[in-house]
């Protein structure tokens, strides 16, 4: 790989076909030439700024071709075809150059202006969807959906709930089911109001679906994990059901919560709140002090939280600083908590669940959407305590209903796909290092790669390797184990407010056991609904990520937009032919640096993607590696990060008296704070790193 031109024994010129764009936007392509294309069919595009509009995938061109220590190259002469129109949408902004509409693209992955061949009501700056029309010469489009002004609380936020096709508005027949909402019986329930239970959630939390509680026993524990009755309140076949279905699980934004039940029932009438009587079902569980299981069971009950409490709370309260909220019930249940979590901590060591390094950005917005702070979210040791407790009952969920005969609608987890372990292969051999074959690689197998590739600095590059190569989760009445938690049957019961997999559950445990106050598993439900039923529930749950994704990189981006020209640390965390991807660990902000922006020399990856090498000058970037980068471009539009590699022998990341760039973002953003320490104003202190650990 090289910044420079060179040419090996390879055809002068070709044509080629552009393949596809990555996500950073480098472009690949093959030749149209079968027997070439055989030959050479991964070849990365060099930019050609004279040909216009830009390539896109599958465009034809004639390129000169280019080898350099086995990376193959194409600098474009000239276009010679476009590709065929594409049918789905394209979201960007309205742009006028010499007289004309265009659209300029919100995606990384389109670097081509559309000309728009009306714009009605638009204007200039506005955020707009578009079909595309015209011949293949020149794209035009027509507007399909205006989005209003680009701003990053109402129009970006409004474009994405209509890219991933996210429903947010519940219809009048829902408000006239909610107006004629059952109140639950407690006869036939077992009253658990004076069980101490508490939830810990996070400070911004509304919907409490969660209460725990653990005493000490001869052999270990008892746990009781209570859970909102949802069952009870949205019944099979009725417009909450069918809605719940449709959205599939609840969306959070950085801005917003797209909810999966009405207001109504996931902060009210099911949200566990502090001293009200609410509707639940409870898993009561023995474990022993090893944190295995020993017995559960399930039943409707009556439950009044003790308290509402927050993970920093409890960690603080672990700590010694114990507030007035959390004083009452610290001895009586926190302690009993923390030691029955130690417990469950050791089991899920001892079987080797996957353990790996990862975090979330944390933004946090005013009512009027004006960013306040970004920040990696940090995880406490509160955290995992609920964790633990989520999983375990998930595990007696699912081996209860393992022994009926009704489907389960169980999360299962694959091992990793096997050409995405090949594709890490020749990291580890440089790192000397092997895997067993896949068929019989356990969790534990992963967690010695990353603990012993700690000792040479390349820990968090590696984690978020691995990452990248685990096969997706999903929901399946086919049960395959769950591979990152090590376990053999797993289903999610715990968060039935915002998933609708967990209604499912309850309402099959409703009709296991017989339970009092209806809202059972349909009679009629059968293995292959239940596989549709899957697919459609990973496929929602897959856009509510990539909306989360994609809305949080635009608000990152537009946080960072003051600070271009700054510098800050970064670590590298991954490298491929466009150039290296780093993240500003206090922001958790990730970009790119392009190959472009090093200094002139020829590059090398070596094999697995750990190391970029120069030849000249000994220059050598390694994965995980601190360097300093300055902020180049932020773009809120596409939500990308461009950053530029300083050399610390280049005088020009230095001011004339030594002293590094820094920026002032008081006299550029109003109500805004200062970044963190890692922008390189002065030297500080470390942000925490954290293990993400959700709800499951």
């Amino acid at each position: 790989m090289s910044k420079k031109k060179k040419t090996g024994i390879l055809p002068e010129h070709c044509v080629l076909v552009v393949k596809g764009v990555g996500k950073q936007g480098d472009l690949v392509a093959e030749p149209r030439d079968k027997e070439l294309a055989g030959r050479y069919s991964k070849i990365f595009v060099i930019e050609n700024r004279r040909i216009k509009p830009v390539l896109q995938e599958g465009d034809e061109f004639i390129g000169r071709l280019i080898l350099r220590k086995g990376a193959y190259f194409v600098k474009p002469v000239a276009r010679t075809s476009m590709s065929d129109v594409p049918t789905e949408k394209i979201y960007g902004i309205i742009e006028k150059k010499g007289g004309k509409y265009y659209l300029k693209a919100s995606e990384k992955n389109i670097r081509r202006d559309y000309l728009l061949d009306a714009v009605g009501n638009g204007k200039e700056g506005d955020f707009v969807s578009i079909a595309l029309g015209g011949d293949k010469r020149f794209k035009q489009a027509h507007i399909v959906k205006n989005f209003g002004k680009f701003d990053l609380n109402k129009a970006t936020a409004s474009l994405v709930l209509d890219k991933y096709d996210i429903p947010y508005v519940f219809n009048e027949k829902i408000a006239k089911e909610l107006a004629c909402c059952p109140h639950f019986h407690r006869q036939g329930r077992l009253d658990m109001t004076n069980v101490p239970l508490v939830t810990i959630d996070g400070e911004d939390a509304k919907d409490f679906d969660d209460a725990v509680w653990a005493e000490k026993t001869d052999i270990g524990f008892n746990l009781i994990v209570a859970i909102a009755d949802v069952s009870f309140y949205v019944r099979p076949g009725s417009e909450l059901d069918r809605e719940a279905y449709r959205r599939g699980n609840s969306v959070y934004l950085p801005n917003m919560v797209i909810p999966m039940l009405p207001e109504q029932l996931c902060n009210g009438l099911c949200s566990l709140m502090p001293l009200q009587p609410r509707a639940s079902i409870v898993c009561l569980m023995q474990i022993d002090r090893e944190g295995q299981l020993k017995g559960y069971e399930f039943k409707r009950a009556v439950i009044r939280s003790a308290a509402r409490l927050t993970y920093r709370e409890v960690q603080e309260a672990l700590d010694g600083e114990k507030s007035e909220n959390i004083a009452p019930v610290f001895n009586g249940v926190v302690l009993p908590l923390f030691e029955a979590y130690q417990a469950l901590d050791k089991a899920r060591r001892k079987r080797g669940a996957l353990d790996l390094e990862s975090s979330e950005i944390k933004i946090k917005v005013d009512k009027k959407g004006v960013i306040q702070s970004i920040a990696r979210e940090e995880t406490y040791t509160s955290n995992k305590i609920v964790e633990e407790f989520m999983i375990a009952a998930n595990v007696a969920a699912a081996l209860a209903l393992k022994k009926s005969r009704l489907p389960v609608m169980y999360r299962v987890h694959d091992l990793p796909p096997e050409e995405k372990l090949e594709d890490i292969k020749p990291l580890l051999h440089n790192l000397k290092l092997k895997l067993p074959d896949a068929g019989n690689l356990k969790p534990r197998h992963l967690n010695k790669v990353i603990e012993l590739c700690s000792k040479n600095g390349y820990a968090q590059g590696i984690s978020d390797m691995i990452l990248r190569l685990q096969a997706q989760a999903q929901y399946s009445p086919h049960n395959i184990g769950h591979f990152g938690l090590a376990l053999k049957d797993y289903v999610h019961f715990t968060s039935p407010i915002r998933r609708y997999a967990d209604l499912l559950i309850h309402r099959a445990l409703v009709r296991a056991f017989e339970m009092p106050d209806g809202g059972a598993l349909e009679e009629g439900a059968t293995v292959s609904a239940f596989e549709d039923i899957g697919r459609h529930l990973c496929e929602t749950e897959r856009k509510a990520v990539n909306a989360e994704r994609d809305l949080t990189a635009r608000f990152v981006s537009a946080y960072l937009e003051p600070a271009v020209g700054q510098d800050f640390e970064v670590k590298i965390t991954g490298m491929t032919n466009a150039g290296m991807f780093v993240r500003i660990e206090s922001l958790g902000a990730e970009g790119l640096i392009p190959l472009s922006s090093l200094p002139d020399d020829y590059y090398s990856l070596v094999p697995g993607n750990i190391e970029l090498a120069a030849e000249n000058s000994g220059l050598v970037f390694k994965l995980g590696q601190k360097i300093t980068a300055r902020l180049v471009e932020a773009s809120p539009i596409t939500g990308g990060l461009i950053f530029k590699y300083l050399d610390p022998e280049d005088g020009d990341q230095y001011y004339e008296k030594g002293g590094r760039r820094s920026f002032n973002f008081a006299a550029k953003r109003q109500s805004a704070p200062t970044l963190g320490s890692k922008a390189k104003k002065k030297k500080g202190a470390k942000a925490k790193k954290g293990k993400t650990n959700a709800k499951n």
